[in-house]
């Protein structure tokens, strides 16, 4: 199985973010694992726990120089074509804490989800309440009635990384 996992490649966050990415990368063992940025900060954790043969590497050429050091993959010249392949790759997609680059791609994978007829299950890890606040944003959308109950179909939220056992 192909794991995609999104989440933040910033150095500078609390420590309990780059233990969960380290116990997270453990839970991960057996499956391979894609990547759509740079191998720093949660990513590099989770990336450093797997051997490089089992890591599929989707970048931006303008990242290239800040942290790609794998033996497979793809640049991409556009963030929409990073997307598209990284959609391409992977059987599940798992998104811990991350930043905006994070949201934008739990978004574009909702909304591949909901507009597709075959679909991809997506993990949200809300680790220690993170994603509260989106999964709240969300279901307001869907009450006005901005957006369908579709919008979350594939969608298993969790809270910590020993329910991934049950949800892959």
């Amino acid at each position: 199985m192909k794991v995609f996992v999104g989440c933040s490649s910033r150095d500078n966050i609390d420590s309990k973010y780059f233990d969960l990415a380290r116990e997270v990368g453990k839970r991960l063992q057996g499956c391979e694992l894609v990547i759509g940025g740079t191998i720093v900060g949660m990513m590099g954790v989770v990336a450093n726990t797997f051997s490089k043969d089992a890591i599929t590497q989707i970048i931006l050429k303008d990242y290239l120089e800040e942290g790609s050091k794998l033996n497979k993959g793809y640049v991409c010249d556009t963030s929409f074509e990073r997307m598209k392949l990284i959609w391409e790759e992977c059987d599940v997609i798992l998104f811990l804490p991350g930043g905006t680059g994070t949201l934008g791609e739990i978004f574009t994978f909702l909304e591949e989800n909901r507009s597709k007829t075959s679909r991809k299950k997506i993990v949200l890890l809300n680790y220690d309440h993170y994603y509260d606040m989106l999964i709240s944003f969300i279901e307001s959308m869907k009450e006005k009635e901005f957006s369908s109950n579709e919008i979350l179909d594939g969608l298993v939220i969790i809270q910590n990384e020993k329910e991934l056992e049950g949800v892959l």
